[in-house]
């Protein structure tokens, strides 16, 4: 997609950048206040937009946090789901007779491992060969679904592992989808984009009043710059400082039986 590219930069360059950008916003306000400091006679109207303009900043930054902390929290609860159906699936297993559960657990201890670092580091290739490898090893799992069902058609225990497995599927899918949704781009290059004119506005109201205010305009904006970058890091699950946790995963590949 278009833009998708503010995803993929490291914060190392991103965030600099951001800031230097948000901040330059405030010192071009800064000198053009100055430049018409005598024409303008209205420095009170001048303070009510940069007001204006610093709330709707921080509504902007209150609502993009919140839509990509929530998806942060779904991501991490289709890992603990899929721990959960992983585990479920392997104790289903220990249920089924003694020749298909070594083939099945040892597909599953495979599946874990796949799962475990789907998509870590960040390298698009990586995860479409972690995909591929997830829907190789659940077709030969169908498989096995396939020959001990057929083995004993009426089993409880082969429908209980049957519907796990299929869980197990439908979770995979669910949590790719989590992996790939984050907040539109557009959405934060609008973001960036308030905090400049918002940075601007507060710029020229120093100008037109006097004041020098080129050390707080600068903290303001790199503060502003690090709060969007917390939003962009939230929503990249797979790179960056904040990470999803897949602890989960990690205990249930270690607790399928040997």
């Amino acid at each position: 997609m278009v833009f998708e590219w503010l995803y993929e930069l490291d914060l190392e360059i991103l965030c600099p950048v951001t800031g230097i950008v948000i901040a330059g916003a405030a010192e071009l306000g800064t000198w053009i206040g100055l430049r018409f400091r005598r024409a303008d006679s209205e420095g009170s109207d001048i303070g009510t937009l940069t007001g204006a303009a610093l709330g709707l900043l921080a509504l902007l930054l209150a609502f993009s946090f919140t839509i990509a902390l929530s998806r942060f929290d779904v991501r991490r609860t289709m890992v603990l789901e899929e721990a959960n159906a992983i585990g479920s699936t392997a104790n289903f297993t220990l249920m089924l007779p003694q020749p298909a559960q070594e083939p099945i657990l040892s597909l599953l201890r495979e599946y874990a491992a796949v799962r475990v670092g789907l998509g870590v580091p960040f390298d698009p290739p990586k995860l479409q060969r972690d995909l591929a490898r997830s829907l190789d090893l659940q077709s030969r799992l169908w498989q096995q679904a396939v020959a001990v069902t057929a083995a004993a058609p009426q089993s409880l225990p082969a429908y209980r592992f049957v519907a796990s497995l299929n869980e197990m599927n439908n979770i995979h899918e669910r949590r790719i989808t989590a992996l790939r949704y984050h907040v539109p781009v557009t959405v934060m290059f609008l973001l960036i984009g308030v905090a400049m004119v918002a940075m601007g506005f507060a710029g020229y109201n120093a100008g037109v009043t006097g004041a020098r205010r080129r050390l707080p305009n600068l903290i303001m904006s790199v503060t502003i710059a690090v709060l969007i970058m917390v939003v962009v890091d939230l929503d990249r699950p797979t790179r960056g400082l904040i990470l999803v946790p897949v602890q989960a995963l990690v205990d249930a590949a270690q607790g399928i039986p040997h």
